[in-house]
């Protein structure tokens, strides 16, 4: 099966695709990362336009929200049979910090999209995901109180670890399992 992104290659490499020039005068693929997603939708953020700060995607970026797209957010979609919603998705290193993002955070690498899906609790979106066993590298449900979303990761150039959490109300981000399994 090929890939609906040819240009996706290999680790760093993105090749042989046809761009496009964003709004503020950089290089994105054209089209769409997949079946169901946007550019514009992965890496929109209205805390860098609130603030006018960039948060433009290099080429690099670009491949590994592609590929998160195409192993994990386009299947889920698919599955559910309805819209996912990406609250938030790529981030540069100053909109990150803007919103107390964690340091280390995959959203600065494209590797990360935090979303919701109309009628499914944030604790129902993430068992769907781990039921389906499809590639998450980081898996954190959060409770209503700090926003009802599911975070989502998937490692671009490493083997996944499977690392699944909640945040609950009360803070924090324990490890969690669903029927005592983790992975």
């Amino acid at each position: 099966m090929s890939s609906p992104i040819p240009w996706i290659l290999g680790a760093g490499v993105v090749a042989g695709a046809a761009w496009a020039w964003s709004q503020s005068g950089g290089a994105v693929p054209a089209g769409q990362p997949g079946r169901y997603f946007t550019w514009g939708e992965l890496t929109r953020s209205g805390e860098a336009e609130r603030l006018g700060y960039s948060n433009e995607p290099t080429a690099d970026h670009y491949r590994r929200l592609g590929l998160l797209v195409v192993r994990v957010l386009d299947p889920l979609r698919a599955s559910l049979g309805r819209p996912v919603s990406v609250t938030s998705g790529y981030r540069s290193v100053a909109v990150n910090q803007a919103i107390g993002g964690a340091d280390a955070s995959q959203h600065m690498t494209g590797e990360a999209v935090d979303i919701k899906v109309s009628g499914l609790s944030a604790i129902e979106l993430a068992r769907k995901v781990y039921d389906m066993q499809l590639p998450y590298d980081q898996l954190i449900w959060y409770a209503p109180e700090r926003g009802g979303h599911v975070h989502i990761s998937h490692a671009a150039d490493r083997a996944p670890r499977r690392d699944l959490r909640h945040a609950p109300a009360s803070g924090g981000y324990p490890s969690f399992s669903f029927g005592g399994l983790n992975a």
